[in-house]
């Protein structure tokens, strides 16, 4: 199933609850040339916070990455008092001089020393139980990113197909084509009433014919389309990239095409062409 086409858009959520935490992992991904993640963690869990990057880099490869892990109804700091410091304040205090006492409280409470600041500390196993469960949440994400990925092969298996159809087209249209040239030009010639070195007529005429000649471009065009659908079905998770090299290729191709003919008919073809190969380099740039 991994191997399966695969979008670069995807998310993915979790709450559970463990221990007396109650947990929510948020998952997204955008499409991005390189890795690059965004973790929002509870203090807690950033000692873990390596571990995490390791792993959404291992299983999601590519993308902008985007987590976010959050305690719920819990806070990240527990607060106390100390009596002995408070008690000790309120007797120096009151020693001195006789105060109103809720005023004298409100009064220590201001001073160094009288509340405690904790974390509070997540125990080790629940730490580790929740790296576990962002696994599940990160085979989610996949999932998500396999459905839309074979959304986007449909559409890329049609512009191909496409393409394919409007080059078998050029093929037949350019013999055609060619054949016309050949017995415009002869005939012009004739017409000229003149004298001519048939042997010299005959060689420009080679060079000319071969400079508008496209059977080679339409050859290597045939073979990227090949391997292009080879790619598509290969056992490779990550294709974006190579996909969009082979689209290039196409591209120029199909550009060399389109100069080296002056046929009307050919030149209608080639933007059709045109329009899906750039149809499809739009669709790869948020595949993985």
């Amino acid at each position: 199933m991994l191997y399966m086409l695969q979008s670069m858009t995807g998310y993915g959520s979790k709450s559970f609850k463990i221990d007396d935490f109650e947990i929510n992992i948020e998952l997204r991904t955008l499409n991005s040339r390189y890795f690059d993640s965004k973790i929002s963690l509870p203090p807690t869990l950033y000692k873990h916070e390596l571990e995490i990057n390791n792993l959404l880099k291992k299983f999601l490869l590519r993308g902008k990455v985007e987590l976010n892990i959050k305690l719920l109804g819990i806070s990240d700091e527990s607060f106390s008092f100390n009596k002995n410091v408070i008690k000790n304040y309120f007797k120096d205090l009151n020693d001195i001089s006789k105060f109103d006492k809720s005023q004298l409280l409100n009064s220590i409470l201001n001073l160094p020393n009288t509340i405690s600041k904790s974390e509070n500390k997540m125990p080790e196993k629940v730490s580790k139980k929740i790296i576990v469960l962002l696994n599940s949440v990160i085979k989610q994400l996949i999932s998500f990113r396999i459905k839309e990925g074979q959304n986007t092969k449909k559409d890329l298996a049609e512009n191909i197909k496409m393409i394919n159809t409007y080059s078998d087209k050029i093929k037949k249209e350019s013999k055609y084509h060619k054949k016309s040239v050949e017995e415009n030009l002869e005939k012009k010639v004739r017409n000229l009433n003149v004298e001519y070195d048939h042997g010299k007529f005959e060689q420009e005429m080679f060079y000319y014919l071969e400079k508008i000649d496209i059977n080679e471009e339409i050859v290597r065009l045939g073979s990227h389309i090949n391997f292009f659908n080879d790619t598509l079905k290969n056992k490779s998770v990550e294709k974006g990239k190579k996909l969009g090299f082979i689209c290039q290729e196409m591209g120029r191709e199909i550009n060399t095409i389109g100069s080296k003919s002056n046929n009307a008919l050919i030149q209608n073809h080639v933007v059709e062409m045109k329009s899906s190969v750039e149809k499809i380099r739009e669709q790869l740039l948020n595949i993985l």
